[in-house]
């Protein structure tokens, strides 16, 4: 369990640091518009792609790449530590859970966005319980 937590965290990590670069060097927009696009070849989802994203949106979303670059690093550093950082797990899992809380009440407030994104909101409100599990299991294991 200890080798899965570690490369759940790995993989996360991987992914906002990859996220985070792509935000913040390619723009916020082209960032999703990659996405859905990659998101429409695998489902086969033929509705129409998100919109345009006004300056203000992509400068405050280049600042967020930022935090969400250095959460990824923490996650990969975290996994790379496990044993001593095993504390920073559920916290590092709340973060994840509530970004994903975030989304819902934007879904609930303002509609449904793309359906990628809405696929993120799942990962980002059920990914947390599997790394909570498999915390749970090494701590249980360690005792």
């Amino acid at each position: 369990m200890k080798t899965a937590l570690r490369i759940v965290l790995g993989l996360l990590g991987l992914a906002a640091i990859s996220i985070a670069g792509s935000i913040f060097a390619l723009g916020a927009e082209w960032t999703a518009a990659t996405a859905e696009r990659v998101f429409q070849g695998v489902t086969g989802y033929n509705g129409p792609p998100g919109g345009h994203w006004p300056p203000s949106m992509d400068s405050e979303l280049r600042f967020y790449a930022a935090l969400w670059g250095a959460y990824g690093i923490i996650l990969i550093m975290t996994a790379g530590d496990l044993t001593r950082q095993i504390k920073r797990v559920p916290w590092l899992a709340a973060v994840f859970f509530i970004g994903g809380v975030g989304r819902l009440v934007s879904f609930l407030q303002l509609g449904a966005p793309h359906p990628f994104f809405v696929l993120l909101m799942a990962i980002e409100l059920l990914l947390p319980v599997v790394i909570l599990a498999l915390w749970f299991n090494v701590r249980r294991h360690a005792a």
